[in-house]
């Protein structure tokens, strides 16, 4: 049996692509179970859904997966309707965030199986019911077609031990096309070492990986590592946890673990971090152990706006987090939302101040968008506020089309209010003094006006 997986074609602001340990993961229980896989990295490879298309029916799979976050629903689907145009024998499969919310929604749509929430185990059983002719319907987390019918068998049961998990398959990625101009180094793979966040941010969906939080052992990380290094050759890594520091000691361990074993690669910390669990004695264990930039998810300058989003964390909190990272020498890229529900363009103005007051190293400020499954979205769906189910204006990077009715604010405005934090944050002369102080080479300064062209070139124009 020949399998396909697909990341399919998405949007790239800052030139910065990163491979999805998603499908990494996929790919080894597929190689686990004797089948024959190639992978399809549509943003590393530069194809469109045409170039896409082209190239899966080069592979000539049997069977099609495709990894679908909501902005990449309509691409998606255009793959599998030009795919089935020239060979409707070959079957599909999808999972991700919104297959998990809309399966009837793919099955209605030459999708064959869907494959809901985490989806290691579920494609085992797959693998099986192709390799051993086991019946479809014993398999929990599974949606598919049967008799004309669409069967959506009972949920599965989060995987309860990580350690048992396979190491991701890169070898079947083009890793040498994920390029970045925010890293140090040219080679580097993600490395996931926990999954699930009981945090209640209102914007955040969790259907993949769920609320309770669930840790590999710190060998077996710091292990995964030493692989990644030793098979792969990595330059540097990074840890894409959605909550690192969630349990601020077994960070502590990953990180003397990292430095015993000496690992002397550069490493960050993209996905982000709690505010309100930021010590001293975390942030120079991150340093020592060789980590140089970290996300934090700020959010919004004004405290109700804060509290509004659940994001569990003060101001004041953030701003001794920030000193911190100051004090021991860590880059910080702050993360910003702009035009949550409440926000007011007084409540706006007061984020851009805040960003400004703090100056991490970096500040992104992003467009607050309901995606479905999310607090947000349910919300505005009781209310009857969502305007739009054309999943490509669900994008908060670009200038879109409204998802919702906001009460205080136009689309317009919102879009202008995220125009004026950038300018704001990075045209003040101290911040540009700064940044060129710190070019220690010619590849530093090209990537400084790279980024600067292209960033604002799409968000300001």
């Amino acid at each position: 049996m020949k399998v396909a997986l697909v990341y399919p074609p998405i949007p790239i602001v800052t030139g910065s692509l990163t491979p999805t340990s998603g499908l990494a993961y996929l790919a080894s229980v597929l190689l686990q179970n004797g089948v024959q896989v190639s992978v399809v990295s549509s943003d590393a490879e530069g194809l469109d859904v045409d170039g896409t298309v082209s190239r899966i029916l080069a592979l000539s799979p049997d069977i099609v997966g495709i990894s679908i976050s909501t902005p990449t629903v309509n691409s998606s689907l255009k793959i599998v309707e030009s795919i089935k145009k020239h060979k409707n024998n070959i079957k599909f499969m999808v999972g991700g965030p919104h297959p998990t919310l809309f399966p009837a929604e793919f099955l209605s749509k030459n999708v064959d199986f869907v494959i809901r929430g985490e989806g290691e185990k579920t494609l085992e059983e797959i693998c099986r019911h192709f390799n051993e002719n086991i019946s479809l319907d014993g398999i929990r987390g599974l949606s598919y077609k049967k008799n004309g019918q669409y069967i959506h068998n009972p949920s599965r049961e989060l995987i309860k031990d990580l350690d048992t998990l396979p190491y991701p398959g890169w070898e079947l990625f083009p890793i040498e096309q994920y390029k970045s101009d925010f890293r140090k180094k040219k080679l580097s793979l993600p490395v996931v070492s926990s999954r699930g966040c009981v945090q209640r941010c209102t914007f955040c969906y969790k259907g993949i990986f769920g609320d309770t939080y669930r840790a590999k052992s710190v060998k077996r990380v710091v292990d995964e590592i030493v692989y990644l290094k030793d098979k792969f050759n990595i330059e540097e890594f990074a840890i894409v946890d959605d909550n690192f520091n969630l349990r601020p000691e077994r960070a502590i361990e990953v990180c003397k673990l990292i430095i015993a074993r000496k690992i002397n690669l550069p490493w960050t910390l993209p996905a982000g971090i709690r505010a309100s669990a930021v010590t001293e004695e975390f942030l120079e264990k991150l340093k020592d152990a060789g980590c140089y930039r970290v996300a934090m998810g700020i959010e919004s300058g004004n405290q109700q706006i804060l509290n509004s989003v659940k994001k569990g964390i003060t101001l004041e909190q953030v701003r001794r987090a920030v000193r911190l990272f100051k004090k021991v020498g860590i880059n910080l890229v702050g993360d910003f939302m702009i035009g949550n529900l409440e926000e007011t363009e007084e409540t706006i103005s007061q984020t851009i101040d805040f960003a400004i007051e703090l100056s991490p190293d970096y500040a992104q400020f992003t467009k607050a968008i309901p995606y479905p499954g999310t607090a947000m979205y349910n919300q505005l769906k009781k209310e009857d506020r969502i305007i739009t189910n054309n999943w490509d204006d669900y994008d908060y990077f670009l200038k879109s089309n409204p998802t919702f009715v906001h009460k205080n604010l136009s689309s317009e405005k919102i879009d202008d209010k995220i125009r004026e934090a950038y300018k704001r944050f990075y045209y003040r002369p101290k911040y540009i003094l700064k940044h060129l102080s710190e070019i220690n080479s010619s590849r530093d300064m090209l990537n400084l006006f790279r980024n600067i062209f292209k960033f604002f070139n799409i968000l300001l124009k």
